[in-house]
């Protein structure tokens, strides 16, 4: 995903950092836990140490028996976010060592990997017997990510699935109504012998993924195996535009997305109420500029454009809405501009408002 730090007024550009999540720690030791626990929950802290606002745009985890969580906001410079580990313990006895992948949008550091370690303890008494077959059917991988996802065509991947039971598995077969119509998966077994794999691909359309950036759905396994009845793999994707190469010449020809500031500071504000802004964009290249998609990072933003299409040298004013209900602190709020600018196809303009620190508003709608 790509992040343009556009200039602001009075500062120079070899000034700027960037968005710089630094996390206090990477690596958390559970240490011994018993089974009953069911989960154990770590939280990684990090500190925005850079100029601009970072923000989580993934996270992902290399097993399915942990769940990650994280800051939902953007985090202002100066600010703190987090992301939480939840690992599972139930029918995970022995010691364990997975990893977390988080993705932000720091150019230096678009991926940060954080540990989680520990042992799961065999319960001290037990009326159960193991199961005679012993095993479970595994998957070398938890999750696939097709990154970057180009939207002029097909992309594959592909996952195994080892029966390492002793037990014949039989499949049941995928359910497409519970996956979106631009995926399919290929080679799916009908039957696993013991000690058999197969290999199934996954197939994404591009040209039919909705939208621009991050994306996901899980393909769910259902078999008739007794020790692993369910199992189930994580897609996710980035979606982006294909360009072909152009020369400098073609470049000087393209459209071009001028924003002349891309930063809007309401200052101090109250919550509960609404207040709007606007920003104005200009197509300064030689064809038609169009604006593929805007996805505010916050509901509580609501953006309108009356065109979508920018002719050469033609300016468009988007107008902003902002919902600041529930808001207390400093908020910064970022709007992803996709483009068919080949340059810069993907812009960010901001939202920056001062709320009292202590939350006072009600919403008598709420929950």
């Amino acid at each position: 995903m790509v992040f343009t730090l556009s200039f602001l007024p009075n500062q120079a550009k070899a000034q700027k950092k960037g968005p710089i999540a630094n996390f206090d720690h990477k690596h958390h030791d559970f240490g011994k836990l018993e089974e009953s626990v069911n989960y154990a929950t770590h939280r990684f802290t990090f500190k925005n140490e850079g100029d601009r606002p970072v923000r989580i745009t993934n996270v992902e985890s290399s097993c399915g028996c942990t769940t990650p969580s994280w800051s939902p906001d953007s985090i202002a410079p100066g600010q703190s976010g987090f992301v939480d580990a939840k690992y599972e313990t139930i029918n995970r006895i022995g010691k364990f060592d997975k990893t977390i992948t988080v993705y932000t949008n720091s150019p230096n550091s678009p991926m940060v990997f954080l540990d989680i370690s520990g042992e799961v303890l065999k319960p001290k008494e037990t009326t159960s017997t193991p199961m005679p077959n012993g095993g479970s059917l595994e998957l070398d991988r938890q999750s696939i990510l097709f990154e970057p996802l180009y939207d002029n065509g097909l992309d594959s991947k592909e996952f195994k699935i080892t029966n390492n039971t002793s037990y014949t598995t039989n499949f049941i077969p995928l359910n497409y109504d519970f996956l979106p119509s631009y995926c399919k998966v290929l080679n799916y077994p009908t039957t696993l012998e013991p000690g058999d794999f197969a290999k199934i691909t996954v197939q994404i359309d591009g040209k039919n993924a909705p939208g621009y950036g991050y994306g996901g759905f899980e393909i769910p396994i259902l078999t008739d195996n007794v020790s692993t009845p369910t199992t189930g793999v994580i897609v996710s994707y980035s979606r982006k535009q294909y360009f072909e190469k152009l020369t400098e010449k073609q470049l000087k020809k393209a459209p071009k997305l001028t924003i002349p500031n891309p930063l809007y500071n309401f200052g101090p504000q109250q919550s509960g109420g609404y207040v709007n802004c606007t920003f104005d964009f200009k197509n300064t290249g030689k064809k038609d500029l169009i604006i593929r998609q805007i996805t505010p990072d916050c509901p509580c933003l609501t953006v309108k454009s009356p065109k979508t299409t920018l002719k050469p040298g033609e300016t468009v004013t988007l107008n902003i809405l902002f919902d600041t209900v529930t808001k207390y602190g400093q908020k910064t709020m970022g709007i992803r501009i996709v483009s068919n600018d080949p340059v810069e196809p993907e812009r960010y303009i901001w939202i920056k408002a001062q709320f009292p620190e202590k939350f006072q508003y009600k919403c008598p709608t709420c929950p």
